[in-house]
């Protein structure tokens, strides 16, 4: 199967994870590039990872950066009744009024508007562009962490599946030739110990039938919990196994450094530390602002010298507000944020160093596995070549059945190891590719 899966085709599967399911079809084969769509759309850890993923898109905003007016709508109203007494000034006269309503109405628009406050609100804004793309390259890093995880679990089951034809294979042989040792023996061409032994082969070889069964029941439920179907689903797998043998060192480890993601988001870490500096050294400048507003207001008095009174009309305004000392907060908080910074430089210089290395060691280990899967195809010819032989003198009566049951049992481990390499070799190849950034392009 293909091991690039297109980038669009798995952030559109991620849209979708959060409305649909999937689910292997039993009825046929199961193959790599359908589990790893079945898992786009149900795994869990891509559902959390697609829900931070767009939280960042929803907080990305000029508006929740500052840069946009706030708008506010205010109105009111009140009333009272009470027995007032009231002297008049003029006269040093008393007067006296039961039942004194009062009535106040007041409703206003407002605008503010931050003019300046040291560029904080661009700073901002550029972080939550950051985050955005942090999120994003965080999406990325937990979809090539499923799709490995879907590829060792779908060849775990591949080779559980293949060592348990194996298994039924040499079965059906000891079951050949435990029938005939009973045959023989009926002619008088073998004695009873020979029948024994090959019973005893062949009930061994059903105890490896049934325990490989059981590892292969095992390995597909291992595989349905990183797919997010029901572990109880049991199917078979596609088999079928190809190589890239485009990979050079050099090459390797320069993709490692341009697109692994795990340090692209290391490095946005570090921009976003950044942005936090900046952010912060605009505390220190003073914050202008701006406000407009349109008033309403009326009240009504029975115990008032004026009936009523009423005002309508525009206000405007400005604000300057300054830190001038706050006990040294925030020449604290410059001095961390820094300090943070310095420790971002010095975490992407780490990761750096730790992506490069795992980018050649990651090289060498899949070189390795490949001339370990052709030495063992080799040895795996030999063994067939020699059980072939073996069984042919064995038909004819020129070998014992230990030596029979010695080249059978050679035949079967040796294919069990050419199994074994050649899973384990794909597995070296898609962690290859996702240090390199090559798995999702």
């Amino acid at each position: 199967m293909k091991t690039r899966i297109l980038y669009t085709v798995v952030l559109f599967l991620g849209v979708l994870s959060t409305q649909a399911q999937s689910v292997p079809d039993t009825s046929t084969q199961l193959t790599l590039q359908k589990a790893i769509e079945i898992a786009m759309l149900n795994n869990y850890d891509i559902k959390i990872a697609s829900a931070e993923r767009q939280k960042a898109k929803n907080s990305n905003s000029i508006g929740n950066a500052g840069l946009l007016p706030s708008l506010s709508v205010n109105g009111g109203a009140d009333y009272s009744k009470n027995d007032t007494e009231m002297e008049l000034s003029s006269s040093g006269d008393i007067q006296t009024i039961d039942d004194a309503e009062a009535i106040n109405y007041n409703a206003n628009a407002r605008i503010d508007y931050t003019l300046f406050d040291g560029f904080g609100n661009i700073y901002t804004y550029k972080k939550l562009q950051s985050n955005d793309n942090l999120q994003e390259t965080i999406f990325r890093q937990q979809t090539e962490k499923t799709i490995v995880e879907v590829a060792e679990q779908y060849y775990q089951v591949c080779r559980a599946q293949q060592n348990l034809h194996l298994a039924k294979e040499s079965m059906r042989i000891s079951r050949e030739r435990h029938q005939k040792a009973i045959d023989q023996k009926t002619y008088g061409q073998a004695n009873q110990l020979d029948v024994l032994n090959a019973e005893v082969d062949m009930n061994n070889d059903s105890t490896t039938v049934l325990q490989t069964e059981q590892t292969f029941i095992q390995s597909i439920k291992n595989l349905n919990l990183v797919l997010g179907v029901p572990i109880q689903n049991v199917y078979e797998v596609d088999n079928a196994i190809s190589y890239r043998d485009d990979f050079k060192a050099d090459a390797v480890i320069a993709d490692a450094l341009m697109y692994n993601a795990s340090l692209s988001a290391q490095q946005q870490q570090e921009r976003i530390s950044d942005l936090d500096v900046k952010i912060t050294d605009a505390k220190k400048y003073p914050t202008l602002s701006a406000y407009g507003q349109y008033a309403y207001s009326r009240s009504e008095n029975d115990a008032s010298i004026m009936t009523y009174s009423q005002s309508t009309g525009p206000k405007v305004g400005v604000s300057l507000s300054f830190d001038v000392f706050n006990g040294r907060q925030q020449r604290t908080k410059e001095k961390n944020a820094r300090l943070d910074y310095i420790s971002q430089q010095e975490r992407t210089l780490q990761v750096k160093s730790q992506v490069e290395r795992d980018a050649s060691n990651a090289y060498t280990d899949y070189i390795y596995k490949r001339r370990i899967v052709e030495l063992q195809e080799s040895s795996l010819k030999q063994a067939k070549l020699n059980f072939d032989q073996t069984q042919e003198m064995f038909q004819l009566g020129r070998v014992t059945s230990i030596e029979f049951r010695t080249a059978q049992q050679n035949l079967l481990n040796v294919a069990a190891q050419y199994n074994d390499s050649q899973y384990t070799a794909k597995v070296a190849e898609f962690y290859l590719l996702q240090l390199t950034g090559q798995l999702i392009q």
